[in-house]
């Protein structure tokens, strides 16, 4: 019994890991995107999200883990987040209609076995936001699970970042 309890406590806190250092945020306790420090526009997503892949494959490389592999399901699943976020100006894993970044990612046609999500917003570059991430232990758990082997990264104005890490299921 004491090790289904801490199965079920180890995946609740897989979906941990809210933006600006906060935690996980649930539908009924939805926020509006904050009010931006730093106006930063979206130059170059792809470019942006090349950066911000590298970071966090270099942090993994650190822990001396298998690096991410990008993948185009979980990124069209994680730049839906964002753009839900901004259309609806909500801030949260959990969407007002109740998806959960595993319902998005199934959705997007990535079939996972386990998925969680990282949200950034409004660090003025990619290594605060890492270090932000870093000094989370929900975000940390998440970029460092070596279960997880797939990313997708959604990038919105003012640094508006979703990462979604996944294991595929076999």
């Amino acid at each position: 019994m004491t090790a289904l309890r801490v199965l079920m406590a180890l995946a609740l806190g897989i979906g941990i890991g809210a933006g600006i250092g906060a935690g996980a945020s649930e539908a009924r306790d939805l926020r509006p995107l904050p009010k931006a420090t730093v106006s930063i526009p979206v130059s170059n997503p792809q470019a942006t999200a090349r950066d911000l892949l590298s970071a966090m494959n270099a942090e993994r490389r650190a822990q001396g883990l298998r690096k991410l592999r990008l993948n185009s399901a979980l990124s069209k699943a994680a730049q839906a987040h964002v753009d839900d976020m901004i259309r609806r100006n909500y801030f949260a894993h959990i969407a007002p209609n109740g998806s959960r970044p595993i319902h998005r990612a199934n959705a997007a046609g990535y079939k996972g076995c386990m998925v969680a999500e990282n949200l950034s917003y409004s660090w003025k570059t990619i290594d605060l936001a890492m270090a932000g991430w870093m000094q989370s232990s929900g975000h940390r758990a998440n970029l460092l699970n070596r279960e997880m082997k797939d990313v997708g990264i959604g990038i919105g104005p003012n640094n508006l970042f979703v990462a979604v890490f996944a294991k595929p299921c076999r």
